[in-house]
């Protein structure tokens, strides 16, 4: 079961205090954990947030449901996928650091994706806020930048070029692989 109240308290304080989360998120275990009561419902809410924008967008035309629901299922599938292969890219680059950083490097994403996901679900309720959601995506460098010292324990002469990296990542391949998605679907309907 979902605890919604905690999930709340994850985000905002990840947002708004990133190192003092990543200290919490350091003592925690377990990975399925951050995936099944973090990541999974964050990526569900961005997907439902799309429906509705697009929904409420057209007017509930009878003909809204099946692009919204297209909509619906490409946003989620492309942040489910942007987490997996930029899980996979980072722990394949953080392996060259320690073998430590990589058994959590999945974390690190996965929390660190916070803010690609509140985007996306501000987005699909307000589509003009887009110039605001592009600027407001570097945000996740100082959550990758407060990450990367404490529950991956990279150096500081490191931690600039580690940082960059998985930013740029982690904030250029939903854009990647929402494109593939979107073109994918465009037959659908």
């Amino acid at each position: 079961m979902i605890d919604f109240k905690k999930l709340v308290e994850d985000v905002l304080m990840l947002v708004m205090q990133p190192a003092k989360a990543w200290l919490f998120i350091s003592r925690k275990v377990d990975k399925s954990t951050m995936t099944n009561t973090f990541l999974l419902p964050l990526i569900a809410f961005s997907g439902i947030a799309v429906f509705i924008g697009k929904v409420f967008g057209s007017g509930f035309e009878g003909s809204s449901f099946l692009p919204a629901a297209v909509r619906m299922v490409v946003v989620f599938f492309t942040m489910f996928l942007s987490y997996y292969l930029t899980a996979l890219i980072i722990q394949k680059f953080s392996q060259s650091y320690t073998p430590a950083t990589a058994k959590n490097s999945d974390r690190l994403i996965g929390y660190s994706m916070v803010v690609v996901l509140l985007l996306e679900s501000c987005l699909g309720l307000f589509p003009n806020f887009r110039i605001i959601a592009w600027i407001a995506q570097f945000y996740t460098v100082k959550i990758v930048w407060d990450g990367a010292a404490v529950l991956m324990r990279i150096n500081e002469q490191r931690r600039l070029l580690f940082t960059m990296v998985v930013s740029i990542i982690i904030i250029i391949m939903p854009l990647i692989i929402g494109r593939i998605m979107s073109a994918l679907s465009v037959n659908l309907f």
